[in-house]
């Protein structure tokens, strides 16, 4: 069985030392925050068979992850990645503008939320098509309806990936996002979280890395370094606002928004940690909410 990222690695090891990052979570036997200085990167925000196809051949089972998440979304991404840091977002070319916007589109349905998601309510629309279509002598319809309740349990497990798979490429969104204005924040110093739903969006979704895209007032944050935020937003005034706050101000907000929406946190070093465990705590037991 394999192990598949809903967050890229690429991404993550921007907070790591030889691979190792500081990972804080919440242990519900232990009733408290629990710090991991050596967690790695390449066991972080997997889970086993998260991307694959059931009742396929051997071949396809790994589809949705080697042949489409990885080649076509993480690695342009991770390139794009390193000419904004090196460089800045004027030396992206149109095409990488497009690679960046896909990786953003692909968070909002790659978390274990938005799969579980869509898998029932994917499955149902689809069984409700073909039952429309299916309209013939009462046997025919009768013979399609029994293969789909037969079914219904792949249908459930392989839909949401093929409907993922489609959202991330979809062009209306992914022009959407390439119209707007792209910004990077940069600090001095090590300040800024990741967490693992990293995209952080205005006006909150109710699944983690949602983008609200008909929303005038879409702003997109998403961490890119321990020392860099990337920002996406159509809207001028939001723009300004978010441009003018105080350095101290946005890595706190940045940082707040991180910890609410993961239920896992990760810091380059150990100086977070009162930062981070009386919140994480706080959010479980409902004490705190930024």
């Amino acid at each position: 069985m394999a192990r598949h990222h809903y967050v890229p690695q690429f991404l993550l090891r921007g907070w790591a030392t030889n691979g190792k990052l500081y990972a804080y979570h919440w242990n519900d036997g232990a009733k408290r925050v629990i710090e991991n200085d050596k967690a790695s990167v390449g066991s972080a925000c997997q889970i086993r068979d998260l991307n694959v196809f059931f009742g396929v051949s051997k071949a396809q089972r790994d589809f949705p992850e080697v042949g489409f998440f990885t080649p076509k979304v993480d690695t342009p991404a991770a390139d794009v990645l390193r000419v904004m840091l090196a460089s800045g977002l004027r030396e992206l070319t149109p095409e990488q503008r497009i690679d960046w916007a896909r990786l953003l589109v692909s968070f909002g349905v790659r978390t274990p939320e938005a799969l579980r998601e869509m898998g029932p309510a994917e499955t149902e629309k689809a069984f409700m098509l073909v039952e429309a279509a299916a309209k013939g002598p009462p046997e025919d319809e009768a013979t399609v309806t029994k293969i789909i309740r037969e079914n219904i349990g792949l249908f459930r497990r392989n839909f949401p990936l093929r409907a993922a798979m489609e959202i991330s490429t979809d062009p209306t969104k992914l022009h959407a996002l390439d119209r707007m204005t792209w910004w990077i924040r940069k600090w001095n110093r090590d300040v800024i979280l990741i967490g693992d739903r990293p995209l952080l969006t205005y006006p909150r979704q109710k699944y983690p890395c949602g983008i609200p895209l008909d929303s005038r007032d879409c702003l997109i944050i998403l961490p890119i370094a321990p020392n860099a935020v990337f920002f996406a937003c159509a809207n001028p005034k939001t723009q300004t606002k978010m441009r003018r706050m105080a350095p101290s101000r946005l890595a706190n907000l940045v940082n707040q928004e991180t910890i609410f929406r993961a239920t896992c946190v990760y810091a380059s070093d150990g100086s977070h940690a009162k930062f981070i465990s009386p919140r994480l705590e706080g959010k479980i037991l409902g004490t705190w909410h930024p």
